[in-house]
């Protein structure tokens, strides 16, 4: 009998070529049945998340093997506390970009829908697996639908984007994929096990007898940063994700901004935190820099942004800036609110995607400066809108509270509580530029939602011009109301018609407008619509108000992977209290024992480390022993440390 997890995983790749099948019969069937696999695998999804712990133990099964056991690739699937909520989240959205999709896909529905679920059982693959290869095959799986849904069904620039983001994502994972074969062939070479179980070479990692060199470790992160960080996407790497966002349709910019960037921050914290403790912690304070630099930048050029899409699509890089802060902040903490600020903003981001999506339907434009007072038209739109707003800017009650607030007290700990002068200054100019992001947040966010919904009515006319507020207004009042709406509309029909021809793009009304006369309104949200956005708004007010349900069964996995880290991070702090940077720059790393002492230059590093290794690999054994006992010692106390505040 198959296991409940695999079941989840390949149901929709079975309504995948079921669609297909059903392709004949026209769009009705294909509709149904892309939206009975979505509904099935949520139900799958979120009884395994709730039953979570339990049923942890996952699946193993053989896979692909060599004859005497030189290796042996398994089909290993399994949750912990790190992908658990990933897992369930990307279920939620796959079943709201579905309904999104609904009336928005007139061309070819069933590829469309194909490659949709294609997408969800890569998706769900990355964040279940177990097995280095098969979280290869499924992280390299996610490109090719998303490729093809940009490519066909996007607007103007379309193959652009798309080329430019299947570049950028496939240079780096292959990248990422060195760095991690010579993870495991470096575990080959000490221990004689060539294994390719994540869990087990954690394990391995954690034996000093067989742990990667430092200056190893630092080229090795540095090879899975390329993918990861290409893939969060992190400051200055990012300039493929606006334009993919933009020309994306609106379900690939839902599953884009919800899950598929999530990849790139689970992948820090599922293999460089765990499996290269020494490169996490000398390469912090870069990571740091880079992650404050995204969140001012995406916030700074979010508000010069005239389209509402590119407008959230920048937010999004400021937004993953907090997720990355909170995991290298290298605290509890931070690594709670970074680990949940990643569902965070898959819920609220991928709901304004959404909400955008619907006013494009109704109006066929994103530009901001032709849209105005829209609320008193669509005043269910304009509250949801407001509501998923405040969820992204932070309001207390709902879910970006709770993460943003972790990921700055965790910071703010990390910046004042008793660091090295040398970098003191350095993390509490990253600290106060973090909060300085929540204002700029919020600033862009509310300006787009006053911009668009409140004061005089503004819609496209004819021609493309833009009304004038007051004769607008005016015309928007008593009886000439529905007569004023019908010109807008129309108008907007006939300004975007070069839209509307477009591949799967929407008909000029279906679904969103009601006829009165010769003239077309647009109308409200409808029930379908709603009912897309649901999944989404109980789970903002689930984790506002009650946040220890989701940060509870994570603490475990996030205890692991923070443990040498943060002892790693304590011996350089011990090291850099009693002399300054540049003189611990001179110091040579001759092997597991110096390690524990040399804090400075990673160049001169990464030299004594490779000088050292061969020479002094046998000798030092005993005293790497002695080394990790003192690591577990300072893990110890740092953890405990952090439980003694937080209580």
């Amino acid at each position: 009998m198959l296991h409940p997890l695999v079941i989840t995983i390949l149901l929709p790749l079975a309504g995948a070529v079921a669609v297909w099948v059903a392709a004949e019969g026209g769009r009705v069937p294909v509709r149904r049945i892309a939206l009975g696999c979505a509904l099935a695998t949520l139900v799958l999804a979120a009884w395994q998340a709730w039953r979570f712990p339990l049923g942890q133990e996952g699946v193993d099964l053989p896979w692909l093997s060599a004859p005497g056991g030189g290796f042996d690739v398994r089909f290993s699937l399994g949750l912990d506390g790190l992908s658990v909520w990933l897992f369930a989240l990307t279920a939620v959205l796959m079943l709201t970009c579905v309904l999104v999709s609904w009336e928005a896909v007139t061309e070819q529905p069933h590829i469309f829908y194909g490659l949709l679920l294609l997408l969800e059982t890569g998706l769900l693959g990355v964040f279940a697996a177990r097995d280095v290869i098969l979280f290869y095959v499924f992280f390299e799986f996610t490109l090719l639908p998303l490729f093809f849904l940009i490519g066909i069904w996007g607007s103007e620039e379309r193959r652009r984007a798309a080329n430019k983001f299947f570049l950028y994502t496939l240079a780096g994972s292959v990248i990422t994929f060195l760095g991690l074969l010579a993870i495991v062939l470096w575990m080959f070479g000490r221990s004689g096990e060539l294994t390719f179980s994540i869990p087990r070479l954690v394990e391995l990692s954690g034996d000093p007898r067989y742990q990667l060199d430092t200056a190893w470790q630092v080229w090795v992160f540095l090879a899975l940063f390329a993918g990861f960080a290409i893939k969060v996407p992190l400051f200055p790497l990012h300039t493929w994700l606006p334009l993919a966002h933009t020309e994306a349709p609106t379900a690939g910019s839902v599953v884009l901004a919800g899950v598929l960037l999530k990849i790139g921050t689970y992948g820090f914290v599922r293999f460089c935190l765990p499996l290269l403790p020494d490169a996490t912690a000398m390469l912090m304070p870069y990571l740091l820099w880079l992650s404050v630099a995204g969140i001012v930048y995406g916030a700074l050029v979010a508000l010069a942004q005239r389209d509402m899409k590119r407008l959230i699509a920048y937010s999004s890089v400021s937004h993953l800036g907090y997720c990355m802060l909170g995991l290298f902040a290298l605290n509890r903490l931070g690594m709670q609110g970074g680990l949940l600020q990643m569902v965070n903003h898959g819920l609220s981001t991928g709901g304004l995607f959404a909400l955008v999506g619907m006013m494009y339907e109704r109006y066929h434009t994103r530009e901001i400066a032709q849209l105005g007072g829209v609320a008193r038209r669509l005043p269910r739109l304009a509250a949801l809108v407001v509501f998923f707003t405040l969820a992204s800017i932070g309001l207390p009650g709902l879910n970006g509270f709770v993460g943003e607030f972790l990921v700055l007290l965790g910071m703010f700990r990390r910046a004042f509580d008793s660091p090295p002068a040398v970098w003191a200054w350095q993390w509490r100019v990253i600290s106060v530029a973090a909060v300085a992001g929540v204002v700029l947040g919020a600033w862009y966010m509310l300006w787009l939602v006053q911009r668009v919904f409140f004061g005089p009515l503004r819609e496209p006319r004819t021609g493309g011009g833009i009304t004038a507020d007051p004769s607008m207004a005016q015309w928007a009042s008593g009886p000439r109301r529905e007569i004023a709406a019908g010109l807008a509309s129309a108008g907007a029909a006939q300004v975007s018609g070069a839209h509307i021809g477009s591949p799967g793009a929407v008909s000029a009304h279906a679904g969103s407008a009601r006829q009165n006369g010769s003239h077309f309104v647009p109308a409200d949200l409808s029930l379908r619509e709603l009912l897309a956005l649901a999944p989404l708004v109980v789970m903002i007010l689930w984790i506002g108000l009650v946040p220890q349900r989701f940060i509870a069964p994570a603490q475990a996995a996030l205890d692991q992977a923070l443990g040498r880290p943060a002892a790693r991070l304590a011996e350089i702090w011990q090291n850099d209290a009693h002399r300054p940077l540049a003189a611990a720059g001179h110091a040579k790393d001759h092997g597991a024992t110096d390690r524990s002492v040399a804090a400075g230059s990673i160049t001169d590093r990464i030299a004594g480390g490779l000088d050292a290794e061969d020479t002094h690999a046998e000798n030092l054994r005993e005293e790497d022993l002695v080394a990790e006992e003192m690591r577990g010692a300072h893990s110890g106390a740092a953890l405990g440390e952090v439980d003694r505040h937080v209580e």
